[in-house]
């Protein structure tokens, strides 16, 4: 009796899992991504982006009971508590700011500064130079909508606009870049 070759297996609950939607975990891990790209372009320092990813991820996690899919998608969701996250990252970041001048003021010694790596930290102020041209309003479009790569729709509820206020911020927020980027590159060309 000769045998006859046998057929792989299929792999059955990889197939399965595939057909079922994403499991919460799953899906914010597979957030990860977008949520960096949204933070750094929302202005915030490189170093603390990934504390402030982690934080919204916590922050989703722990509110998944609260996630209802009639107010929007999951991902405008995730971006949703990520600006809030940014937006109090910057509070906070103002608050110490103006204690290390209260500080200096008095004579207290400030933190000390570590070296950087300079290529990094010309480029980080260059960035940081075109995002601040834009105000808060069109740094969380541009970062959500042209970023993030959500739909106007979606961006609109997040941020309580209407889709075409936020194509028009959209729009509005390219043309301060594109004019700040040019006169970044007519400056550095006058240096050499």
């Amino acid at each position: 009796m000769a045998s006859r070759p046998t057929e792989p297996l299929l792999d059955e609950p990889a197939q399965a899992a595939r057909a079922l939607p994403a499991s919460p975990a799953r899906r914010l891990e597979a957030a990860t991504p977008r949520l960096t790209r949204i933070a750094l372009a929302l202005g915030a320092p490189a170093q603390e982006v990934p504390d402030l990813v982690q934080d919204t991820l916590l922050a989703a996690h722990r509110a998944l009971r609260s996630f209802d899919p009639d107010r929007g998608s999951f991902d405008a969701w995730l971006a949703t508590i990520l600006v809030r996250r940014v937006q109090n990252a910057r509070r906070a970041e103002r608050r110490r700011r103006a204690l290390r001048g209260l500080l200096g003021r008095i004579g207290a010694p400030r933190e000390p500064r570590g070296t950087r790596d300079i290529d990094r930290a010309e480029a980080r102020l260059v960035l940081a130079k075109l995002v601040a041209c834009l105000s808060d309003s069109q740094r969380e479009v541009i970062a959500l909508y042209e970023i993030g790569d959500l739909p106007a729709e979606e961006v609109a509820r997040a941020l309580g606009h209407t889709a075409a206020g936020v194509r028009s911020i959209a729009r509005d927020a390219r043309t301060k870049l594109a004019a700040a980027a040019g006169r970044s590159l007519l400056e550095e060309g006058s240096r050499r």
